[in-house]
């Protein structure tokens, strides 16, 4: 099947900004470009291609992250077999786009955008899937996205639920000095003291007192009676 080729770029309403151009890429391919200098990889469009006609292009081939401009122009020689295969009727200017200078890669996008529309059929696409998870741009959260044209990203919201699952720390009271007890040195003394009653009132049980607490002579305990 031939793609639906197209021929006018002039400045219409649907011309997009170069933030909603990327925006549109990133949303498109799940990648993270944050300037559309980025784009003279050609990597972008190579995946563009396999979305919008499956098998026009061996994704193994394409090099997503790279930062050499012989592999540019790998990438962009790929997409041009892509084009001569599904008859697009385009010549894709390498030398310049892997200049990476903007206008000649923001005038591309614009084309590409509007060939991209005439052709897409709406069927899904896990683009980070198909290849194979790898990254491209290099924007990360902070690259450019939304569910339509100038769309912002609402930020993330934590639910209650795992706020109120969340242990709360509890705060240890410390021992103030006040609190402490202080040992009472009378009370040790009188515990002494009573002691020593003690011992005093067991050593004079059943009246018999040690000797140098009795006057006179101790007598001699009695005889035991024999048994007969």
């Amino acid at each position: 099947m031939a793609a639906v080729n197209v021929y006018s770029t002039n400045v219409t309403t649907d011309n997009l900004s170069r933030h909603d151009m990327l925006a549109w890429v990133n949303d498109c391919l799940a990648s993270n470009f944050t300037k559309i200098e980025e784009l003279c990889t050609g990597a972008a469009y190579c995946q563009f291609m396999d979305m919008l006609f499956p098998g026009s292009v061996v994704m193994k081939r394409i090099k997503f992250r790279t930062n050499l401009e012989h592999e540019y122009i790998q990438n962009f020689k790929i997409l041009q077999a892509a084009f001569k295969k599904m008859s697009v009727d385009k010549i894709v200017p390498i030398d310049r786009l892997i200049k990476g200078r903007f206008q000649d890669n923001f005038e591309f996008l614009q084309w590409f955008k509007k060939f991209f529309d005439a052709n897409y059929s709406g069927t899904d696409y896990d683009a980070l899937a198909v290849r194979g998870g790898e990254q491209m741009g290099s924007g990360g959260l902070s690259a450019p996205r939304g569910g339509g044209h100038n769309a912002k990203r609402a930020p993330s919201i934590v639910p209650a639920t795992a706020a109120a699952t969340r242990p709360i720390r509890q705060a240890v009271p410390k021992m103030s000095q006040t609190s402490r007890p202080v040992p009472n040195r009378n009370q040790g003394i009188s515990n002494q003291r009573g002691d020593a009653g003690k011992v005093e009132e067991l050593n004079t049980q059943d009246g018999f007192a040690p000797p140098e607490d009795v006057d006179g002579d101790v007598p001699p305990p009695p005889n035991e009676e024999e048994e007969y």
